[in-house]
């Protein structure tokens, strides 16, 4: 019997994720797209099929993937939250975290670093407070704070149930109401 191959989808997730977990295990840049290579198990002219050449394209895909997906900032998203399909959305950026579960450690770790990668995700945190303004025009900085963070934990704590999705959901649509 035949081992199934994976997905491109699987694929680019699994290239991905071994990026950023490089990126954090041996420091910004300093691996190789060998390693890469080895660690996803896909070939290096597959990894530049998907990425191009560049390690930083990599890496700025990983970033891309923080702000459209876990932050909603895509189009796809933002069109959720104006439809008020918040609990839809936030489902949604869970299931990235379970194709990328190291972006979150990424995330963290890289947020507060003086480069690149640190500007573009503190700007990404940025564009969200906007958008969390946008929907809640009333609500004050540290009420837009408070809403980010516990969106983040919803989004990035470990075994959160679509189930206690649901239950959190009434108390958001509660807050938002309030607050537009």
């Amino acid at each position: 019997m035949s081992e199934k191959k994976p997905t491109k989808d699987e694929t680019y997730w699994r290239v991905l994720n071994c990026a950023v977990e490089l990126e954090m295990t041996k420091g910004h840049l300093k691996w190789t797209m060998t390693e890469l290579s080895r660690k996803s198990k896909v070939t290096r002219s597959l990894v530049y099929y998907y990425f191009g050449r560049s390690k930083i394209e990599i890496i700025e895909a990983a970033v891309s993937i923080i702000g459209e997906e876990f932050a909603g900032l895509s189009e796809k998203r933002m069109k959720m939250w104006e439809e008020g399909r918040f609990e839809e959305s936030l489902i949604e950026a869970r299931e990235f975290h379970d194709k990328a579960p190291h972006l979150c450690a990424y995330y963290i770790t890289f947020r507060d670093k003086k480069n690149d990668v640190g500007k573009s995700l503190i700007k990404l945190e940025n564009t969200f407070r906007r958008k969390l303004k946008k929907f809640m025009p009333r609500a004050t900085d540290e009420q837009a704070n408070t809403i980010f963070a516990v969106y983040f934990g919803m989004v990035y704590a470990p075994n959160v149930s679509e189930k206690e999705i649901k239950i959190f959901m009434p108390v958001m649509q509660g807050l938002i109401s309030k607050l537009q």
